[in-house]
């Protein structure tokens, strides 16, 4: 069984439904019942090309290029390529590309949805390859006269068909009447359209190289919107912790190195295994990030990674949180870290969790570009919900050991 299964009518894990556009929830219904399911019951007023456009765009978005779900579109595409000869090797490709990625990120293997599909583009490249010198043997075909082709978009997407040569090398091909020139406009939208395929190609193809890193979840290069004014800001791609280093982790780093215990390591609020480590100053957390082979990840790092690309308050997005979406306005005394994991919504778009509440989080950015004192970011258990938005910055002395400041770490990646 794959892990991804039907349950409700969506995925488990899902894309939140408030997070999903319905047109793409609408469309991977469609995919699911009538390519996966093999179901007579689906929306028929879906059209496989249209669709095809749609999760195209949906998944060139920065925030949804390392997601899973992108077999959805690899379906689509390979169903696409047995019904359209012309360009099939290109759209094949591609599909290797999409469900190797998928088994990459899940570590599922033997989900027959997608293992047969890679098996039958496997033997249709191979078929291709293998019949190559033959087809370079033919007689040569007749050219149609014209003006030069543009360059070639994956047929499942382009916007006209291709103009197909004659077959017979004896018979006289008739005159085909030539395209209507296009206006400047429209040249410069073409040429635009396959420079953005070409950028999008090359994202995949080197997000797809990216390793796992266990425990980690990968944020894709690309802009965001940053801060209370929604900058658009551009950073490159990078790794950070799916969770705030917990007790037991850190617990490790001493144990290895002989570094000084955290302050709140003999206290039974705060030093259970699974919560996270507090009490630690930000050369604590630097010297931990370099131990670990990681870094402590800039104000900006830290926010793309917990609001996603559409400058959203909250990782779930623009509702304020509720008691059980995050760990905040707890007794400052009698209060404590929850364990981490444990809010199923704190989750941003990259997969990251517990951006907001629990412990606020050091950063490696100055509060002012002269100031001594150092960002920390997310709010903490004892804090107001207007601490927990996300373009929220408190400022921290780095030999602050503060009972509700912990940290996570990220690892950086160029392309």
């Amino acid at each position: 069984m794959p892990q991804l299964e039907r349950t409700a009518g969506a995925l488990a894990p899902p894309i939140a439904a408030d997070r999903v556009k319905d047109d793409i929830k609408r469309i991977q219904d469609y995919v699911w019942a009538r390519y996966i399911e093999g179901s007579d019951h689906y929306d028929t007023t879906v059209q496989d090309d249209d669709a095809i456009r749609v999760l195209d765009s949906h998944y060139s978005e920065v925030g949804n290029r390392n997601s899973s779900d992108q077999f959805y579109l690899g379906i689509l595409l390979f169903e696409r390529a047995f019904e359209q000869p012309e360009g099939q090797r290109e759209l094949f490709e591609r599909c290797r590309r999409i469900f190797e990625f998928y088994r990459r990120v899940t570590g599922e293997f033997d989900w027959t949805v997608i293992e047969d599909r890679l098996a039958d583009i496997h033997e249709q490249l191979r078929d291709e390859e293998s019949s190559a010198p033959a087809a370079a043997k033919a007689e040569p075909v007749a050219a149609v006269a014209g003006p030069e082709a543009p360059a070639e978009v994956p047929p499942a997407v382009a916007d006209t068909p291709p103009v197909v040569a004659a077959t017979q090398a004896t018979h006289v091909a008739e005159p085909v009447p030539a395209p209507p020139v296009e206006s400047a406009a429209e040249e410069e939208a073409r040429r635009r359209e396959h420079e953005r395929r070409q950028r999008r190609d090359a994202a995949e193809a080197f997000i797809a190289e990216l390793e796992v890193i266990e425990g980690m979840e990968l944020v894709p290069a690309g802009t965001f919107l940053f801060g209370p004014d929604c900058k658009e800001v551009f950073l490159d791609t990078f790794y950070i912790d799916s969770n705030p280093v917990t007790n037991a982790e850190f617990a490790k780093f001493m144990r290895e190195t002989g570094y000084r215990a955290a302050r709140y390591m003999e206290d039974p609020l705060r030093n259970q295994p699974d919560q996270p480590v507090v009490g630690i100053s930000f050369v604590d957390a630097q010297q931990y990030a370099k131990w670990a082979g990681k870094e402590l990840p800039t104000e900006q790092q830290w926010e793309k990674a917990a609001r996603g690309t559409d400058g959203r308050p909250f990782p779930w997005g623009n509702d304020p949180p509720g008691s059980s979406d995050a760990c905040f306005g707890l007794d400052s005394l009698e209060g404590a870290p929850m364990p981490v994991g444990k809010s199923l919504r704190n989750v941003s778009q990259f997969g990251v969790r517990e951006m907001c509440g629990n412990v606020w989080h050091w950063t490696s950015t100055r509060f002012k570009k002269a100031s001594e004192f150092m960002v920390v970011k997310g709010g903490s258990y004892n804090d107001p919900i207007e601490f927990l938005r996300l373009d929220f910055r408190l400022e921290a002395h780095p030999k602050d050991k503060c009972e509700a400041i912990g940290f996570r770490c990220v690892k950086n990646v160029h392309h």
